[in-house]
Order: structure tokens, then sequence, then C-alpha cells
């Protein structure tokens, strides 16, 4: 088994972005401040047991300082796994922590840490009439850290890297056009932290 792919999005030094790896070793080649760090720090904060549980709840200065207003924006770190042996241990692993409930053979899946708004405030944004951009602006500036949550999902179909994608799932916050759906269905399945053994509160 091996991480075939990690997508960021909106996380630190990454508005959207895609690191393609293949098995075997990798090597990541960046200038000073090109995101190196950021990137291996969001590998661990998606994998790593290790990390303390207070970790997941991420701050302010997570988010990308390209999107201007980071109150109702998402910040997502996702990996996607190929080549998964098919000895009992690692199908168990997929089959039951990654929303793969199929009975057959899992060679592939993905697992996906979503930093977003608590389901009040998304569903409060689905209530905005489209263009509205005072009603809008009235829910943002009161939102907090407080108001957010983090979530573990598998079986993800949505790359939100790209833009038309994360406006469908996320919003459209130029235009003020949210979905009325608080979890679509593409975004994948909840599921208990047993990759990562982590919390999520």
């Amino acid at each position: 088994m091996f991480i075939k792919k990690i997508t960021l999005v909106n996380y630190r030094n990454f508005k959207g972005a895609n690191f393609y790896f293949d098995k075997g070793i990798n090597t990541i080649i960046g200038e000073n401040a090109s995101g190196k760090t950021n990137l291996f720090r969001a590998i661990r904060l998606l994998l790593d047991s290790s990390m303390p549980r207070y970790s997941l709840k991420l701050q302010e200065g997570d988010f990308n300082r390209s999107i201007g207003e980071w109150r109702g924006h998402w910040i997502i770190i996702s990996a996607e796994f190929d080549n998964i042996s098919k000895d009992e241990a690692s199908q168990s692993l997929f089959l039951h922590g990654t929303g793969n409930a199929e009975a057959e053979v899992v060679s592939r899946a993905t697992y996906s840490l979503i930093f977003r708004p608590k389901s009040f405030i998304r569903q409060s944004l689905s209530k905005i009439d489209t263009g509205d951009r005072v009603a809008l602006e009235e829910i943002l500036k009161t939102i907090t850290l407080d108001d957010y949550e983090t979530i573990l999902v598998g079986k993800s179909a949505a790359d939100l890297s790209v833009p038309s994608v994360y406006k469908k799932i996320v919003g459209d916050f130029d235009n003020v056009i949210f979905p009325e759906k608080l979890n679509h269905p593409d975004l994948g399945v909840m599921i208990l932290p047993t990759i990562s053994g982590h919390a999520t509160k």
C-alpha cells in the first residue's frame, strides 16, 4: 500500500493543490517557504496517531490567505491510497475504517480530514437568498473557530481542489450561492478515525 495522492484545499500555502506519488521512494523539492513543511504537517495531521488530538482543531492561521475572509470556508486534507494489500488486516482497515462497506476486495481508498462550519452555520448559509451579500456578511461576522468541527471521511468522490466542485459542495462566496444539502453524498462516509487513532473532538 502507498499514498498515491495528497489533496490540500485552503490549507496554509495551498488554496487547491494535488501532490502525486509513485510506489517507492519519492522526493519533495521546493524553494524555501514554498510549503514543503506544511505539506508534511498536513500528512501528519491526517495519519500520525502521535499527534495530540487538539491538533485537529485548526486555527485561523491555517486557512490559506488568498481566500480573504476565512469564515465559512473549509479546509480539506485528503489522501488516496493505492495497491492496498489483500491481507485481512489491510482489508479490514479500509472496509470498516474508511467507508467501504462492500464485500469485494479494496485496492484503492480515500481518507480525508475536513475542517468546516458546524451544521447550524451551514444551514444558515443554505437559507440565504442568491446574491444577498448583506445576509451573508451578517452570518459570517458571527462565526468563530468554536463554530467549526473536524470530521474524518472515507470513500470520497469529490475533488474539492477543483473550484467548481468546491462551489457546488461548500458554496460560492462570490455570488452568494450555497447548497441546500448540508452533507453532499460525494463527500463520502463519515468514519471513526481508525487509521490515525484521533478523536474528532
